[in-house]
């Protein structure tokens, strides 16, 4: 490997170097790691309609169907009324958007009880009950049998 080589790959060892200190919170946050939550969810309440709809007209069927309903409301061009293009249309888009919206809802409920699973961690030298979306980078965490176990641990003992 050339010279120039070995230095990028140097560069991008101290660019993916993470410095910590375990159970030394106020030093780990000056690093601004990212929060222990999850959130797998899509939308919320108020961006549910716009993204879902540009979701859905991301697909080719929905767009032609919208296409063929601007080219109905052209009284010139088209011979059918664009009631005819409508209802099926709104009617896919509304069953689509009720199954997203359950889904969606779903994974807000998991993403809650996986957050707000609790963990017994060691903060001032003593053992206290935190949920997993406090849990910060370098604590130290008292597991127990059969416990729920992230992937992101470092197992010390």
């Amino acid at each position: 490997m050339s010279f120039f080589g070995m230095d990028c790959v140097r560069k991008k060892e101290r660019e993916l170097e993470r410095k910590l200190r375990a159970n030394d919170r106020e030093y780990n946050l000056s690093f601004k790691y990212a929060t222990n939550a999850i959130k797998t969810s899509k939308y919320n309440f108020f961006t549910f309609l716009p993204l879902n709809l540009f979701e859905q007209f991301q697909r080719i069927a929905n767009a032609y169907f919208m296409f063929l309903l601007v080219l109905q409301v052209i009284p010139q061009i088209s011979s059918l009324s664009w009631f005819t293009t409508v209802v099926p249309l709104v009617l896919v888009l509304s069953v689509t958007a009720a199954k997203d919206a359950t889904d969606d809802i779903n994974r807000h409920r998991s993403d809650n009880q996986v957050n707000n699973r609790k963990a017994e961690v060691l903060i001032d030298r003593k053992l206290r009950s935190e949920k997993w979306m406090n849990v910060q980078v370098g604590d130290i965490i008292k597991l127990e049998n059969n416990q729920f176990v992230t992937a992101d641990l470092l197992l010390l003992s």
